[in-house]
This record gives structure tokens, C-alpha cells and sequence, in this order.
């Protein structure tokens, strides 16, 4: 498995995945052109790692806007860490927004709620 390094653009956030132990992180802005090619290589990395031997995972998501085609695609992502708990890898994941944007922190609490096994923390910045 190799490690993903996404440098963030206007429309796309940075992605860093590295490990094991793994540490995923995602920042800035997602509303990207082609979603599916964006996204792709980090849903195809965790499958991967949910493949592989169990290792702990730290997920790290500070995204400022995401259209609804980025929150499909950021599911995906929620599932794949979702096998790896089921598979008995230690995940944890923290959602941060900024401190008055009640739309990003609802969104984190909406994955809260639909990944309820998942230690999903929210925190203001």
C-alpha cells in the first residue's frame, strides 16, 4: 500500500494517507469536477488497508465546504472505515469546523448518527 499525497486546489481539499499506523486527513474545500476521479484513489487505498492486516487508523477531516456529490463520496469513505473496525482495527476519526458553522458540524453529527460504532469526534476550531 502506498501513501497518498493530494495537494489541496480551489476546489479539491489535501489529502494525506500514510502508515501503518494509518492516519488519513482531508482539508479545505471539495467540490471537484469529477468526484469519482478525485476520490477515487483514496476509496481504492482504504479498501486496501481494509484487505490488509488490522492496524489503527486515525482519520482527520477539517473541510470548510463540500457539495453533495464530495458527501456521497466522503460516505464511501466512512464505510471503508467502518469495515476496518469491523475487521477490529482501532479507528478514530475527528470532524472539525469552524466555530460558527453549524452547517459542517451537522454534517459530522449526520455521520455520527449514521456510523453510531464509529468514535467520531466533532470539535469547534
Amino acid at each position: 500500500m502506498s501513501e497518498l499525497n493530494i495537494e489541496a486546489t480551489e476546489r479539491t481539499p489535501a489529502i494525506t494517507l500514510s502508515g501503518p499506523p494509518w492516519r488519513l486527513s482531508l482539508s479545505g474545500e471539495s467540490y471537484p469536477e469529477d468526484v469519482s476521479a478525485f476520490y477515487g484513489p483514496v476509496i481504492l487505498a482504504l479498501d486496501e488497508i481494509v484487505a490488509s492486516a488490522a492496524h489503527a487508523m486515525r482519520a482527520e477531516l477539517s473541510l470548510v465546504y463540500i457539495n453533495s456529490s464530495s458527501i456521497k463520496a466522503l460516505y464511501r469513505i466512512f464505510e471503508g472505515l467502518d469495515l476496518c473496525r469491523q475487521k477490529g482495527q482501532r479507528i478514530e476519526v475527528c470532524w472539525r469546523h469552524t466555530e460558527d458553522d453549524d452547517i459542517m458540524q451537522e454534517l459530522g453529527e449526520d455521520f455520527q448518527e449514521r456510523f453510531p460504532e464509529l468514535t467520531i469526534l466533532i470539535e469547534s476550531q
